[in-house]
């Protein structure tokens, strides 16, 4: 009889636990915010051509560059040739960061920083005078209203 009773307790217990584990819980899933739409992705696709053209205008190429970039004997800087002076003011209406004189020159030599804040300057505003010369070359007034529009 106690034989039974140890044989018995252990298929229970074996029971208890292979059960107890085995609930079956829902799946989760996580929500995914979704992705840009056609119309988002031509106009981000149309702003970049556009800044490209533009970082091409004033320095001769667009993108990345591991040399420093300056024009004018040190007056401009970057692929989009900013005085220090202008990207401080720029950076400082965008989102009220003050920026020394130094670290101007090294976010306007970043392509990324400097894309990002001509964008703004640009697209947000519609502010394409700051940059006389190829403004009128590549028609900039008109692209970004065009841009704008869509």
């Amino acid at each position: 009889m106690t034989l039974i009773r140890a044989a018995t307790l252990s298929v229970l217990l074996a029971a208890f636990f292979a059960g107890a584990g085995c609930a079956k819980k829902p799946i989760e899933t996580a929500a995914v915010a979704p992705g840009p739409d056609a119309r988002e992705v031509e106009i981000a696709s149309r702003k970049e051509r556009v800044l490209q053209q533009l970082a091409v205008c004033e320095s001769g190429s667009w993108g990345p560059h591991s040399n420093r970039i300056v024009g004018s004997r040190g007056a401009y800087h970057g692929r989009f040739q900013y005085t220090p002076r202008t990207y401080i003011t720029f950076q400082q209406r965008r989102d009220g960061t003050v920026l020394t004189v130094q670290e101007a020159i090294e976010a306007a030599q970043d392509y990324e920083k400097a894309a990002s804040l001509t964008s703004w300057v640009m697209f947000e505003h519609g502010e394409t005078w700051h940059w006389p010369l190829c403004n009128r070359k590549l028609g900039l007034t008109a692209k970004v209203r065009e841009i704008n529009a869509l």
